[in-house]
Parts: C-alpha cells; structure tokens; sequence
C-alpha cells in the first residue's frame, strides 16, 4: 500500500512512499506482553507453589464480599466458608484479596471475578450476631451467590474451625518478621518460662464523632488495669507487648494507662505482622474491633476482653445479639 507526503506546507512536490507496516508492531507489542504477563504469574507461583489460575467456568459458588479492614475481611471469608460449606457450595474468593497473598488459602477458592460480579446477593439482619436467614436463603441450583455482609460472629464457622485456622496460617515472609519482633520486644525479658501478653488497643477512629454518636464505647484505663492485673496475679515472668494506633495521641493516652517494667511497645509495623505477633502470644488482652478478635483467636490462649463495647439502646448495641455471645468467643472472659 502507499501514501503521499509533500515536502512543505504548501509545495506542489510530492512523493510517493511505503506506509509504514504496523503488523510487525503489534506482533512485538503482544510478545511483550505476553512475557510479562508470565513473569508475574511465575513470581506468585513460586511464591505460592500451590496457586494457578482461577478457572473459567463456575457455579454453586458463594462469593466473599469484602470490606473494611483485614479482621473484617477475615469475619467474611470464615463465615462465608461456614455457610458455603453448611449449603453444600464451594466459597468463591478472587485472586487480587489481600488475605489470600497474607494467608495459605487454598487455590482451589479461586474464581474469577466475573463470577461474582453478576452473582445473587444475600445480605444479613445483624452484623454481629448469628442469622439464621444468612444461612438458609433460598437458593437456585447452577446460581452463584454474593454474601454482601460482615457475618461477624464465630457461629457462622463452628462447624468448620479446624478448617478456618488451616488456612488462616501467615505466609513464611510474615511469620518471619512476626518471629523476629517478637524476640526482640522480649530479649530484656529472657527466661524459659517467659508468659508473653499481646496487648491490642484499639482508638483511633472510634473517637470520631460518627462512630460515638453510633454507639462505640473505648476501653477505659480501669478496665486495662485489671486486665494486667488478671495476668500479673497468675504469671511470673511475665510480658506485655502492646499493640496500638502510631499515632501520637493514641501512643500518649496508652503510655499514661499502660505502665511498668513489664511493659514495651511494639513498633508501627504492617498490620499483618502485627496480627501475627499477636497471633504468637501465650495470651491476650483486647480492647475493642475485630483486629483484636481474630489475633486473639489465632493465639488460642486466655483472652481478656472489653465487655462494655457499645452504648446501651444504641444503634451499635442492636447489631449484637442480646448478651453478645454469639459475637465473643465462648470461653473468653469479659471485664469492664
């Protein structure tokens, strides 16, 4: 094929000359992209020997919807995986979540995120309290479902918890650091019989106003005291590592409340190495949120928690059941 350019704006000279052919161009583009395409895939495969790509064609499946922060995320996908499990369908989960480059969740969850975009959605009652309805919706045969919910209560998973904690293992980059902060947090304290307390301290954006007029309550100074002293009263040695919000209010008001030659403050860190530090604790103590609901599970100790989490008759109070057991873990011990 050819085309004409003149020489000059207004020159009656013109040459004829070969276009330019763009096929050998976008053969090259597509090589390009085809490597770097298989580069990526073969980082997280060697990262992850058991991942591959999510298939094509799916059904039976139900979808974690996530939103908010990571123990959030980790409410979603447990509970979702208790109920895909209780209606005899396969949990759904996309490649791009962060819990499944933070945990060993297993490839055969993958799904495209095709699938659950034009899923059916199921929606709960209450946030943080066990619905029934969440579990038993009607569902159609060869449909994919969308549980667009927080699904924040252990009874969603019961069945399942052997299976929850499986995969709910840190990847080995994040449990080496965990395992590194942990040692030297605690090398003053060197002893055999060392009794180690992670310490969560939730405040931060729940002194905002939005979330005190919804009905958050802080945990209080008194109510740390006697969390420590729960501790201090049965072990020796012992440690607390507290974890909190970097900010310097947060770090001041905790400083003041949380005090003695026991005590050190974990630097700021991902906050997945921070759950798993937790996570590798004797024990714990937390305050409010579910960041410090999923450390304490994963560390399986004895935990202390702040019972008096929301205003009474507040909009916060009725997304709990009545006494709040089916959000706490059975077992854990309340105080205010």
């Amino acid at each position: 094929m050819f085309t004409y350019f003149c020489i000059g704006p207004s020159s009656p000279h013109c040459v004829m000359k070969k276009k330019k052919n763009t096929r050998k161009d976008f053969l090259l583009f597509a090589l390009f992209l085809s490597v770097i395409t298989n580069a990526v895939f073969f980082y997280i495969y060697l990262r992850r020997p058991h991942v591959f790509y999510p298939v094509q064609t799916e059904e039976n499946r139900l979808c974690v919807y996530f939103r908010g922060g990571l123990g959030n995320h980790m409410f979603q996908y447990a509970s979702t995986y208790g109920i895909a499990r209780a209606r005899n369908m396969t949990v759904g989960i996309t490649p791009a979540s962060e819990l499944f480059n933070t945990f060993n969740i297993s490839s055969q969850f993958l799904i495209g995120k095709q699938f659950c975009d034009t899923a059916e959605k199921v929606v709960e009652r209450k946030p943080c309290a066990y619905d029934k309805g969440s579990v038993h919706f009607i569902r159609k045969e060869k449909v994919n479902y969308i549980h667009k919910s927080y699904l924040q209560s252990w009874k969603y998973f019961e069945d399942v918890e052997d299976e929850v904690r499986e995969q709910f293992v840190f990847m080995g980059d994040v449990q080496d650091k965990a395992h590194e902060l942990i040692k030297s947090l605690t090398k003053p304290f060197a002893s055999k019989n060392l009794t180690i307390i992670a310490v969560h301290i939730r405040r931060g954006d729940y002194k905002n106003e939005r979330n005190v007029k919804y009905g958050y309550n802080l945990a209080t100074g008194e109510y740390l005291s006697r969390a420590f002293k729960y501790f201090r009263d049965r072990y020796d040695p012992i440690v607390f590592i507290v974890f909190t919000n970097p900010n310097v209010e947060d770090l001041k008001w905790c400083k003041y409340h949380v005090n003695g030659s026991d005590v050190v403050f974990a630097p700021e860190n991902p906050r997945e190495v921070d759950m798993c530090a937790i996570s590798m604790c004797n024990h714990t103590i937390m305050t409010v949120g579910s960041f410090g609901w999923w450390g304490s599970f994963l560390a399986k100790g004895t935990t202390i928690y702040f019972s008096d989490v929301a205003q009474n008759n507040s909009n916060l109070r009725k997304d709990f059941s009545f006494d709040m057991s089916d959000y706490f873990y059975p077992g854990w011990i309340g105080l205010r």
